[in-house]
């Protein structure tokens, strides 16, 4: 399985965390590498993933 964006970037990503008050995991995501930050959020936060708009394909 592939991790894809459904046009939701990184940044994207991480306001959506911060608008639902999940500071601290925004901060993590903002540390991933970019060209793996969609595949290591989807395995170790896989709802909160999906609700970003990050999905399996």
């Amino acid at each position: 399985m592939i991790a894809t964006t459904q046009g939701v970037g990184k940044e994207e990503a991480m306001d959506k965390l911060r608008n639902m008050g999940l500071d601290q995991i925004a901060v993590w995501l903002g540390r991933l590498p970019e060209d793996r930050w969609e595949r290591m959020f989807l395995d170790n936060w896989p709802a909160l993933a999906k609700k970003c708009g990050v999905e399996k394909e």
